[in-house]
C-alpha cells in the first residue's frame, strides 16, 4: 500500500438523486447507458450537496447487480421523472484513495488484516470528480464495514 490511504470512517445518513440500472450479475450490460443519461441530466437534480462531484453507488448478490450514477442532495422533495430518490442510512466504511492500485484488493486486504468483514446488507460508494476520468484507480472508494457491537469479546 505505498502511496495508497485507507482507513476506517463513519458516514451519516447521506441522500441521493439519480440514474440506475440493474441487471444479470452474470452479464452485466447497461452500465454505460446509464452514464451518458446521467451525464445528459444531471441538470434536472436540485438542492446537490457538492456540484463537483457525483458518486456512483453500486451492490450485489449473486443474482443481480444495480449501479447508481447519482449525486448527494440535502432533500428528497423533487425527484426528476424516471431517476430515483434514496437514503443511505448512517454506517461505517472503509475508505480507500487509490494511486494507481486495485482498490477493492487493498481493501479486501484490508479488512482480513483487521479481522473486519464487509456490510452486504448495504451499499458501496464510488465517488468521482467531474472533468476527471472516471476510474475505480481514481476514485475514493468506500466499502460498508460490519460494526462490531462488543469489542471486548470481538462479537458481531
Amino acid at each position: 500500500m505505498s502511496n495508497t490511504q485507507i482507513d476506517v470512517v463513519q458516514l451519516g445518513e447521506r441522500k441521493y438523486i439519480g440514474i440506475a440500472v440493474t441487471s444479470p450479475l452474470k452479464n452485466v450490460k447497461g452500465i454505460g447507458e446509464a452514464q451518458q443519461l446521467f451525464m445528459e441530466r444531471k441538470e434536472e437534480i436540485q438542492s446537490i450537496m457538492d456540484e463537483s462531484t457525483y458518486v456512483c453507488v453500486h451492490f450485489a448478490n449473486e443474482v443481480l447487480f444495480t449501479y447508481i450514477y447519482c449525486m448527494e442532495v440535502t432533500e428528497l422533495q423533487s425527484i426528476p421523472e424516471s431517476m430515483i430518490g434514496f437514503k443511505v442510512p448512517s454506517n461505517q466504511y472503509v475508505r480507500v484513495q487509490s494511486n494507481g492500485e486495485e482498490p477493492y484488493g487493498l481493501i479486501d486486504k484490508f479488512l482480513r488484516d483487521k479481522g473486519m468483514q464487509r456490510n452486504s446488507n448495504s451499499v458501496s460508494l464510488e465517488v468521482f470528480q467531474f472533468g476527471k476520468e472516471e476510474s475505480k484507480y481514481t476514485a475514493e472508494i468506500l466499502v460498508p464495514v460490519v460494526v462490531k457491537l462488543n469489542p471486548k469479546n470481538d462479537c458481531y
